[in-house]
């Protein structure tokens, strides 16, 4: 994966389920999968890049790409 493509990488062996980044995403691109119990992508196009889930989850499963300091890098 080329880390400067827009992707959601959901690390599912630290993944419990809990729901807060689904909580802290402002257009929902994710959500708990039912039958697995962890979070999937829902839609990666909606996804705005604000990396709330990120910042929010407790166990640190998701990271959202670009990061923001590669982000940053671009703008300088």
């Amino acid at each position: 994966m080329n880390e400067q493509e827009h992707s959601i990488v959901i690390e599912e062996d630290k993944c419990t389920g809990c729901g807060v980044c689904v909580d802290y995403c402002h257009v929902d691109a994710i959500a708990v999968n039912p039958d697995t119990g962890v979070v999937e992508i829902l839609d990666l196009d909606t996804c705005i890049e604000c990396h709330s889930c990120q910042q929010n989850c407790p166990q640190g499963a998701i990271k959202v790409f670009p990061q923001l300091d590669d982000s940053l890098q671009k703008i300088r």
